[in-house]
């Protein structure tokens, strides 16, 4: 799969992540990563490299984090969730 390219979008909260698969291994081992945007502006980035099922898992996985990110954004700053730029690494 292309990198650029992106597999899935999920509206979530007014926010939208689109989550794509970047490697699949012969051991099971999957990257995934997801691109979190407000708008049109990106706000993070996550990628996630473990070992799956298959890449439906990977996604499902990348997309729980990326909404666990929004929510605690959202919950520690309501006011400026959608202001302030953040980057998780």
């Amino acid at each position: 799969m292309d990198y650029d390219q992106d597999s899935v979008r999920l509206p979530y909260h007014g926010w939208e992540v689109r989550s794509h698969l970047t490697k699949v291994s012969f051991d099971g081992t999957v990257v995934a990563g997801a691109v979190i945007y407000l708008g049109e502006a990106c706000r993070c980035h996550l990628i996630s490299c473990k070992q799956f099922a298959d890449g439906g898992a990977a996604i499902r996985a990348i997309q729980l984090v990326s909404t666990q990110w929004i929510d605690a954004r959202e919950q520690s700053n309501p006011e400026s969730a959608h202001v302030v730029p953040c980057r998780i690494s």
